[in-house]
């Protein structure tokens, strides 16, 4: 029986712990976020856009994945490193109100994560196939 990566956690956790294949899947993406304390941030805006779902959507599984997602990458700026982060974006195409107290990001790992677990999307299902593409062949399991 072949199994949903939606459905296991495990299997979503032992590809993500794969810098070898999170690596490779980013650049095949290429998904353009902002680059934030060394590594490619993204808001709840552009991962819906992304995924072509509304950002509802993605803050159901925010908070229905929560300690799943933040231990791949996902986090709430406020303060100082939201102020760093607003004026790093400033020549970015990315749009943060002046006045947000705090902000959600993901990090690349944590798209992928949200990728593995979006069952509505259309291009979270391709991603999915992207993945087992990218991982050594005796590591894949069957997975959809």
């Amino acid at each position: 029986m072949v199994k949903q990566l939606p459905d296991s956690e495990v299997d979503r956790r032992n590809i993500l712990n794969n810098d070898y294949a999170v690596s490779a899947i980013q650049e095949q993406v290429g998904i353009k976020g902002v680059e934030f304390e060394g590594e490619l941030k993204l808001t709840v805006r552009q991962i819906a856009r992304f995924f072509e779902v509304e950002p509802r959507t993605v803050e159901r599984y925010i908070v229905s994945h929560a300690d799943e997602l933040k231990v791949n990458g996902y986090e709430v700026l406020a303060g100082k490193r939201l102020e760093k982060f607003k004026s790093d974006i400033e020549l970015t195409d990315i749009h943060v109100g002046k006045n947000t107290p705090r902000l959600g990001v993901f990090n690349f790992k944590a798209l992928i994560n949200l990728g593995m677990l979006l069952v509505e999307s259309e291009k979270a299902r391709v991603l999915r196939q992207l993945i087992l593409k990218v991982i050594p062949h005796h590591q894949a399991p069957e997975l959809i």
